[in-house]
């Protein structure tokens, strides 16, 4: 997510467990990967809500929560172009101060029902839904709000 996050740095994140958050395109997220398994079990489901992280998982890729921005919503058309432009349903969509990248293979998604497509910031080395596919909605985390540590890097996410 470089530029926008730096290695070091921790967000705080508004969990979408019991409250239902609104995840718009442009949206910043925390997920675990499609790949991972979920019970409608509402007490496991508040114990995993209280953890940092998965404790009781012993498959380190599937453990790992991944952050990513929102770049289209159930239905929507998303096209990557060779220069790395995004478009959202013919319509440019647009981060500023990121490096979309270069050479990439010209594709157009749709995004399934319930489900997201995200990007990372840092195009040209990012594990997102290029590579691992749409985003259940059961599999976010929540909404990335500050970046609060290091203090120096303090900031909205969402400006």
């Amino acid at each position: 997510m470089e530029p926008t996050l730096q290695v070091d740095d921790r967000v705080l994140v508004l969990k979408n467990t019991f409250v239902e958050t609104d995840i718009s395109t442009g949206d910043v997220v925390v997920f675990y990967s499609p790949q991972t398994e979920f019970k409608e079990d509402y007490i496991d489901e508040f114990i995993e809500s209280i953890q940092i992280w998965k404790l009781t998982n012993d498959d380190t890729y599937l453990n790992t929560a991944l952050i990513k921005r929102v770049v289209g919503n159930s239905g929507d058309e998303v096209t990557i172009k060779e220069s790395g432009e995004v478009y959202v349903n013919g319509n440019r969509f647009t981060v500023l101060d990121i490096n979309e990248g270069r050479y990439f293979k010209e594709q157009t998604y749709i995004v399934p029902r319930s489900e997201i497509f995200v990007l990372g910031d840092n195009r040209i080395n990012s594990q997102d839904s290029r590579y691992i596919g749409t985003i259940p909605y059961e599999n976010i985390i929540g909404k990335a709000i500050y970046v609060v540590l290091p203090l120096d890097n303090f900031k909205n996410l969402n400006d």
